[in-house]
């Protein structure tokens, strides 16, 4: 791309009105994330789809109350296990709906969307923090490191981890599962993994306590949309919850002022988070250093 042409797309970006903005961009996470099942599927992807394809339609609050009922039934699909998100992407959906006939909806979603940002991150500091006091020992993130197959090639990079201790932890736990009594030097936990599910911990309830206090406390605007990204580059390039992510970044959209270089930073982290999500890096990484 040309620097001139570099600069018109700028200028067109710099133009677009947020709100415009926000809704394009939640139209296209619905069409990278419509859900798992068939039911679920086709409603979103027919509905975002002709919001993309017909603007004027993406402005009318019945396609958001519509697309409010069809992310609401991947909840109620999953019921009681619908990840956290799902339940966010449904209110956005129907906050949309109300927002879109307000008034003045421009500040109507900016407000909406601030709020909606500092209470997720309100409730999650508080669930993690405060209640879960097996998150704050660390114990959390030390089980998650050896068991859960979504953290394997973090495991293997930063905690110590390899694919035959991985194996061996199999072992013991399904012989232990079979009624052997549990021998603790049959299941290994590398002193690198406890190290980093102590930082892991540290950090997240660090930037999620600072993202709930930058979008609930009125003189947070400075460092709101530095500390979203931030959170978004490096939690989504761990957890594979590309959904979350892409979601977190609409809603920043919505909330950011009328300045290019959040509106970019924030749309540099949604294809981030798409590469994140796409592109096998990390198992590529995890491969190079068991090598």
């Amino acid at each position: 791309m040309s620097g001139g042409r570099a600069a018109s797309w700028l200028r067109e970006l710099a133009e677009i009105d947020r709100r415009v903005l926000a809704v394009r961009v939640t139209l296209l996470l619905l069409l990278l994330n419509p859900g798992l099942g068939w039911s679920e599927r086709v409603p979103v992807l027919i509905l975002a789809g002709a919001g993309l394809l017909a603007p004027g339609l993406a402005s009318r609050p019945g396609l958001w109350l519509a697309l409010c009922v069809a992310t609401g039934w991947r909840v109620v699909q999953g019921w009681p296990l619908s990840d956290n998100h799902d339940y966010l992407t449904s209110l956005w959906c129907l906050a949309l709906a109300t927002c879109l006939v307000a008034e003045t909806p421009r500040p109507a979603l900016a407000t909406t969307a601030r709020w909606m940002l500092g209470l997720t991150f309100l409730f999650a500091t508080l669930w993690k923090g405060v209640l879960s006091p097996d998150f704050v020992d660390g114990t959390f993130f030390r089980v998650t490191l050896l068991e859960d197959d979504r953290f394997t090639n973090f495991a293997i990079v930063v905690g110590g981890m390899s694919d035959a201790l991985f194996d061996a932890n199999d072992e013991a736990l399904a012989r232990h599962a079979e009624g052997v009594p549990w021998d603790e030097s049959g299941f290994v936990e590398p002193t690198a993994g406890r190290r980093a599910a102590g930082l892991l911990t540290a950090y997240t309830l660090a930037i999620e306590g600072g993202l709930a206090v930058a979008f609930l406390w009125p003189g947070g605007a400075r460092i709101r949309d530095a500390l979203l990204v931030l959170f978004a580059v490096s939690t989504f390039s761990v957890a594979s919850v590309a959904g979350f992510g892409w979601l977190l970044m609409a809603l920043g959209i919505a909330q950011c002022d009328e300045r290019l270089a959040p509106r970019l930073a924030y749309l540099g982290a949604f294809f981030l988070i798409l590469v994140y999500e796409w592109v096998p890096w990390s198992d590529a990484l995890a491969r190079s250093v068991q090598s």
